[in-house]
């Protein structure tokens, strides 16, 4: 029985799954033609046409992609080198032969300070030696005002310009770099600003800059300059310079524009000064008096 009976079921159940094989069979010449019908649609000239146009406007896409990353990375690699340019700072540049920083402590904004300073010295230097230091400064001024007004409106970042200004005076002289555009250069900018500073942030009432001794220090002796120096920085750096100078006759300026000795300058113990103003000096009672 048990053997009929499954003879039985199995007659019941192979046609249903011959008619599933067929069924599925027709369902696979469908989509055979229907595959065959789409690709000789896709072959028709109108097609290719439309295809190629797909294709022109995926090309240009991406090479307007392209074009667009190349010049991002560009844009990058620019931005880059500018902040890469911004930390090389004066003090960096020269870290690995310094061995004291004179007083000058820089902050994370000192990328900042040392543009300011290159601003000041290019204006200062920009002006031919002839010229009375008084425009030097003015050219100079305007430069900075019109480039770094968060600097020159900031009290502590103008006393770390003038610190800055005090360390690359001094690291010029004891390398030997005396001249003007060096370490004379340096200390009459420092002189001037330690006068700006006094005015604008501490003493309103003393209001006479010293353009004399800002001159002095620009084409001076070396004693008058290391000595300046020396007497502004914390550190001991310079005393064994100044006591190789210190036997140089201290020099000044007559400040009689029709004085007749060479460069108006004379020795400093025998000038006469203004009683009046305390800012300029002669080098006899005839220069004055004219």
């Amino acid at each position: 029985h048990t053997c009929a009976l499954l003879a039985v079921l199995l007659t019941i159940i192979m046609p249903s799954k011959k008619k599933k094989k067929s069924s599925r069979g027709k369902a696979r010449k469908g989509s055979n033609s229907k595959k065959k019908e789409a690709a000789a649609q896709e072959g028709t000239p109108d097609k290719q046409m439309e295809r190629l146009n797909i294709d022109d406007d995926t090309e240009v896409a991406l090479l307007d992609e392209a074009i667009k990353l190349a010049t991002a990375e560009e844009e990058a690699l620019e931005s880059r080198a500018i902040e890469e340019e911004k930390s090389s700072t004066i003090v960096s540049r020269q870290s690995r032969t310094i061995q004291c920083y004179h007083g000058y402590v820089p902050g994370e904004d000192h990328f900042i300070i040392d543009n300011f300073v290159k601003t000041f010295l290019s204006g200062f230097n920009s002006l031919g030696g002839e010229t009375y230091v008084g425009e030097h400064i003015n050219v100079a001024h305007q430069a900075t005002r019109e480039q770094h007004p968060e600097v020159g409106n900031d009290y502590c970042k103008m006393k770390l310009v003038l610190s800055l200004f005090l360390f690359q005076g001094t690291q010029a002289v004891l390398e030997g770099r005396i001249g003007i555009g060096d370490a004379r250069s340096f200390a009459a900018v420092a002189f001037y600003l330690e006068d700006y500073i006094t005015f604008c942030y501490e003493d309103e009432a003393n209001d006479v800059f010293d353009a004399v001794k800002q001159l002095e220090l620009l084409i001076a002796d070396q004693h008058t300059l290391v000595k300046y120096l020396r007497k502004n920085i914390p550190c001991s750096c310079l005393d064994e310079k100044y006591k190789q100078v210190k036997s140089i006759t201290k020099m000044g300026f007559c400040c009689n524009e029709n004085c007749s000795l060479p460069s108006r300058m004379v020795e400093r113990s025998t000038m006469l000064y203004c009683t009046r103003c305390r800012t300029v000096n002669y080098c006899s009672r005839e220069c004055q008096k004219a």
